[in-house]
């Protein structure tokens, strides 16, 4: 028991030496700030649901360079996009603008276009349902992607199979966990919001960009689209 307690002590210190999620980061001492440079430098965002993560490079005195993306201060216009401190940018109504980044007295300014997002907006299961259930851990093999599932719900292990998700989330328990009348009583939805009690915990809220993609989906009838485009390929940057 003392050497349990003595393991959990030590990880309780180990954890607070880490960066929190969504923690800023500071520039080194002594770093002096020539230029600063954004990727993407242009950003468009295209429907409802339309985000764009900003990558933002700063160019030092002495010729280096470091990620300055949890650095920097952004700013935009509110009536176009939300953006947090991290430099997730998220469309909210259509419009042109710009991105003011700024570090220190340093700052560029990245153009901003954002369209269709009052438009009629067709969720598609693999593309968009599919990867916030494996954004959210729904589908993780400490979740309900495990071997055996979790209190009788199982998905497959990252989403490997559409297919079976799909009737497990519409047929299983006589299809009780969504409700196409009132998408927001979908089981599907009350128990990753914290509505009804989940082991999971509380992942989503009303509003959230994941919620309202999930609510759409149960409203449209939870469609199957097995002929959905796949991913071919990734670029790191």
């Amino acid at each position: 028991m003392k050497r349990a307690s003595r393991c959990l002590v030590a990880l309780l210190l180990l954890a607070s030496t880490l960066p929190s999620w969504g923690q800023t980061e500071k520039l080194p001492t002594g770093a002096q700030v020539i230029r600063l440079e954004a990727f993407p430098d242009r950003i468009e965002l295209v429907g409802p649901f339309a985000y764009r993560q900003v990558l933002v490079t700063a160019h030092l005195a002495n010729g280096e360079t470091l990620d300055a993306t949890r650095m920097v201060r952004y700013e935009a216009p509110a009536n176009l996009v939300k953006i947090s401190p991290l430099g997730q940018v998220e469309a909210v109504g259509d419009g042109t603008g710009e991105v003011l980044v700024q570090l220190g007295n340093q700052s560029l300014r990245i153009p901003l276009s954002v369209r269709g997002v009052r438009d009629k907006y067709s969720v598609s299961f693999v593309q968009d349902v599919m990867p916030v259930l494996s954004k959210l851990g729904c589908n993780a093999g400490t979740c309900h992607g495990a071997a055996k599932g979790k209190n009788g719900f199982k998905l497959s292990l990252r989403g490997y199979d559409p297919i079976f998700d799909h009737l497990a989330l519409t047929d299983d328990v006589e299809a009780r966990r969504f409700n196409r009348a009132a998408p927001e009583r979908s089981l599907m939805l009350m128990k990753p919001a914290g509505a009804v009690p989940h082991v999971g915990g509380v992942l989503i809220q009303p509003g959230d960009r994941y919620y309202e993609m999930l609510k759409l989906w149960i409203s449209q009838g939870v469609p199957l689209d097995k002929n959905a485009p796949r991913v071919v390929g990734i670029e790191i940057f």
